[in-house]
């Protein structure tokens, strides 16, 4: 076991960046982050392996790396992987204590689980220490409240927002306005939507590939969950509620799930839309072969170039509908955290209030979705010409909360996979009372005997 730790972290430290476009970057002036009033050198020489998602905002800061390398003297091993794996990867690290990652990436889903079992090593002592930060550089309050709430469990701060974004819908306007159809606002309206502009798409042969509306189908907690949720809080259900009772099988649960099957399937979604994965949701949207899809918000750094999209001067934005009860949707920050087995606490600290300060943020504004207010004020909102996504994302800051069961709770890994494959069945033709009596009674189960 020792032998293949040692081979593992060689690999790792091979991945420090030294291409040539990455050393291009590293002549950038040091001079925005040597205001801060700390020692960035105080661990030179030390090395630190950080762990990534493959996705736009984690894959923009890799070719800047250099740039805390020169400012720091701390070598960076940088290990991007396609999310399922990279779950995996932390998951064996954090579960076994190798602390082979320093840096460990964090969504809210698995936060409770890894507080709970103590895997990652709080922040506040690095925060405070003035050794080690310079608060009034590092600005704490420019960044978004509700980005900051899924980075904390019960008041303990477990990592910081590194790219904010929640699910929007993202549609064709100039197809909408071609058709003239206007932009759904209640979840009713875009089943009619849906129908509408597909038969209107039907109509014209130069738009034979394109489809009506996709959204994410596929079981997983954090796949289908992460769109299906919002709906339910819309019609007032709860999986979960404050009390710690499940209530997932109730009738707007049910009204819900049975409006949001009539969405991802059948006439005007694509003809695979109960296996789409949100990657190939993306893909279609980009392509030009979907009119409208619920994709994260942070996907306007995708589609809004000629380089990256045929619809780049196409598309526009909207909060998702809303329902009888309320109008939603999920949250979700990646978030950079310290492993507690890490050997380089303190340097591991410094890359990430180097990776998550406004500084760096700005680099990255084109490749992520900083969660920093000064940049959507002064620099993305004047970037991203399109009226409706500037307001849709004033929106996103001032209204996303997450539900009960998304905030962070430890059982939440379990409970999304119960409710996602439910959900999935339902997609398939399943009845949706008995398959979410069923599904409720696993989760009431799972509460029980975690009291």
């Amino acid at each position: 076991m020792k032998r293949r730790f040692n081979i593992l972290y060689l690999l790792l430290a091979c991945c420090t960046l030294t291409n040539p476009f990455q050393l291009v970057q590293s002549k950038t002036s040091l001079a925005n982050w040597q205001k801060a009033n700390i020692d960035w050198r105080r661990y030179e020489g030390t090395h630190i392996n950080v762990l990534a998602d493959e996705q736009p905002a984690f894959m923009a800061l890799k070719p800047y790396l250099p740039i805390f390398e020169k400012l720091t003297g701390i070598s960076v091993g940088f290990h991007a992987l396609e999310q399922s794996k990279m779950r995996h990867r932390r998951a064996i690290d954090l579960s076994k204590g190798l602390g082979l990652y320093d840096v460990i990436p964090m969504g809210v889903t698995f936060l409770g689980q890894a507080h709970a079992n103590n895997y990652l090593e709080p922040l506040a002592r690095f925060l405070n220490s003035p050794l080690l930060t310079d608060q009034s550089w590092y600005k704490m309050t420019d960044i978004s409240p509700n980005s900051l709430s899924l980075c904390q469990i019960d008041g303990t701060l477990l990592s910081l927002p590194f790219d904010f974004s929640a699910p929007i819908y993202f549609y064709r306007k100039d197809l909408f306005n071609k058709f003239n159809l206007d932009v759904p606002d209640t979840y009713e309206a875009l089943l009619t939507t849906k129908i509408a502009l597909q038969q209107a798409l039907d109509k014209h042969p130069e738009y034979s590939d394109v489809h009506a509306f996709a959204s994410r189908t596929m079981p997983g907690a954090g796949l289908n969950t992460w769109t299906v949720l919002p709906i339910m809080r819309s019609y007032g259900a709860q999986i979960v509620t404050d009390e710690v009772r499940a209530t997932s099988n109730s009738q707007s649960a049910y009204n819900a799930i049975e409006v949001y099957r009539d969405l991802v399937t059948g006439y005007g979604n694509p003809a695979n839309s109960r296996t789409l994965h949100f990657y190939q949701i993306r893909k279609l949207f980009k392509e030009g072969k979907l009119a409208s899809a619920f994709i994260a918000s942070h996907f306007y750094n995708e589609i809004d170039t000629k380089n990256e999209s045929i619809v780049w001067d196409k598309w526009e934005a909207a909060p998702l509908p809303k329902g009888p009860f309320s109008r939603e949707t999920s949250p979700w920050a990646w978030a950079l955290a310290i492993n507690a087995h890490s050997q380089n606490k303190s340097a591991a600290w410094l890359f990430i209030q180097w990776a998550t300060s406004a500084q760096t943020a700005m680099l990255l504004s084109t490749g992520g979705s900083p969660p920093r207010m000064q940049i959507w004020q002064e620099q993305l909102f004047n970037l991203v010409n399109k009226p409706g996504f500037n307001n849709t994302m004033l929106w996103v800051f001032e209204n996303a909360t997450p539900s009960y069961i998304q905030s962070g709770i430890t059982l939440f890994p379990e409970i999304g996979e119960i409710i996602s494959h439910a959900y999935s069945q339902i997609f398939y033709g399943a009845d949706i009372q008995n398959t979410l009596d069923s599904s409720n009674k696993k989760i009431d189960s799972l509460l029980n005997k975690k009291e």
